[in-house]
């Protein structure tokens, strides 16, 4: 893949207001649920969410994860949409905290407005390393044409 096609995934990554977190209960059952604290850098996710928070639990658990990038109000024949797979983990090291507070801090005010005001201390940072990307495009085409999977 060409150095411009990443970067033109990757900005459509961060271009992307709000993700869905896909994770499984402690049954197997999916769970999904919209993020708005999260950044890319590269194919490595960061986010950030409560710590008491039952996506947490879920991840403690299984942490493989999905997050879905998708546009709003696209037309159907330009139609794009991004799945990341790949493992969530808590950040614990200071270097990759410092890493992706700068990062979230850039992409989103109020989160840079709470580590201002030292408000981080409920908040559980993480960090989705990407093994796998589908790009779905209909400019490509339909059904299996309009899908790429990109191993990472």
């Amino acid at each position: 893949m060409s150095e411009e096609v990443r970067n033109q995934i990757v900005k459509y990554l961060n271009d992307t207001r709000f993700v869905v977190l896909a994770t499984v209960n402690n049954d197997q059952s999916p769970v999904l649920r919209s993020l708005g604290s999260f950044v890319a850098d590269g194919y490595t996710i960061y986010f950030s969410t409560q710590k008491n928070s039952k996506k947490v639990e879920q991840i403690q658990e299984n942490p493989k994860i999905v997050l879905f990038f998708q546009h709003e109000n696209q037309e159907l024949s330009s139609f794009v949409n991004v799945s990341v797979h790949g493992t969530a983990e808590a950040i614990t090291e200071p270097a990759e905290i410092d890493r992706a507070i700068q990062r979230l801090s850039s992409r989103n005010p109020r989160f840079k407005e709470r580590v201002e005001k030292g408000e981080l201390q409920d908040t559980a940072l993480y960090k989705v390393d990407a093994r796998e990307l589908k790009v779905l495009d209909f400019s490509k085409g339909s059904g299996a044409a309009a899908v790429e999977v990109i191993a990472v």
